[in-house]
């Protein structure tokens, strides 16, 4: 059985709470993750202070970044049941800090074979504001990720299909191919 399975590879998908992340997860475990691959999860947090540009007492963001806390591990926990019952071998982790950074960093931490990231889709004249001045996740993992990344849109976002839908076609965009050995 390993013959047809051929190498276990390290699989990081990156995780959020968006719609763009669990379709990016399903796609993964329906068409790319295989039996004996590796897959570590990877879900970025911010801190209270680094998402409001207002300061919080003490006590009420303490509590705040408990539950912030305790709701990444609930994220993560949902996603490494879902890889256990595809039969995956799975890992997750939370880290605080800039997503794009963190992710780059986590991808030389697990000696990550790709990366598998959701894009999110979204239109709306904010997050064109902000993809403008900052970039997005995808894109600037994308450019900066030490190995072949691949990013998963939901086509449904210009087609009107059902984003939910893991059989609905996706747009899948490969960078960081040209850096790979042929065998």
């Amino acid at each position: 059985m390993d013959a047809l399975l051929g190498e276990p590879r390290t699989v990081l998908i990156a995780l959020d709470q968006s719609p763009g992340a669990e379709f990016a997860f399903d796609w993964a475990v329906k068409n790319y993750c295989k039996a004996n691959d590796i897959v570590h999860l990877l879900y970025v947090r911010r801190t209270i202070d680094d998402i409001g540009q207002w300061r919080l007492p003490g006590d009420v963001a303490a509590r705040v970044e408990q539950e912030a806390e305790a709701g990444a591990a609930a994220l993560l926990q949902k996603y490494i049941e879902r890889a256990s019952q595809a039969k995956l071998i799975c890992r997750g982790r939370t880290v605080v800090g800039d997503e794009r950074e963190e992710i780059c960093k986590e991808v030389l931490w697990v000696c990550a074979d790709v990366l598998i990231v959701g894009s999110r889709g979204l239109n709306c004249v904010t997050s064109v504001v902000r993809r403008v001045l900052l970039g997005s996740v995808s894109d600037y993992c994308a450019q900066n990720s030490a190995c072949p990344v691949i990013v998963v849109k939901p086509s449904s976002v210009n087609k009107g299909t059902d984003a939910g839908s893991v059989d609905a076609s996706c747009e899948m965009h490969i960078t960081g191919l040209d850096t790979m050995e042929d065998t």
